[in-house]
């Protein structure tokens, strides 16, 4: 459930493009996509695993384009493979989805869950 930080700070900086474009990493995206799910944030896994699924088809070539330091390059590369484009309606999805927790992101998924399951968040020390 941890790995839901990296894609809150993601969404607060940039967007579901780069988030992958900085975070190249397929057991980073299993655990993201798990994490959410029981946090019980439906919605946000689905919108994760449907930007994840546009960007697995391009995947070994985003890891070349991810070592670039040069943010134009990868911008333009974005938008002249497509992802770009097929992302921003799940940016725009996800945004409308936090818009209410602007203060908390994904993180407000974390205090919910605490709250309703505080046993599983604290470690048994018997």
């Amino acid at each position: 459930m941890a790995a839901i930080y990296e894609l809150d700070v993601s969404m607060a900086l940039d967007d579901l493009a780069w988030h992958f474009v900085n975070h190249h990493d397929l057991d980073l995206c299993e655990e993201t996509s798990n994490g959410l799910r029981e946090l019980e944030a439906t919605e946000a896994a689905e919108i994760f695993d449907a930007a994840f699924a546009i960007v697995r088809r391009h995947w070994e070539e985003l890891g070349a384009v991810a070592q670039n330091k040069d943010f134009g390059f990868v911008h333009a590369w974005l938008d002249e493979i497509g992802i770009q484009k097929q992302i921003d309606p799940l940016d725009d999805r996800i945004w409308k989805l936090l818009d209410p927790w602007r203060d908390y992101g994904l993180m407000q998924y974390w205090i919910t869950y605490a709250r309703k399951y505080p046993e599983r968040c604290v470690a048994n020390s018997e």
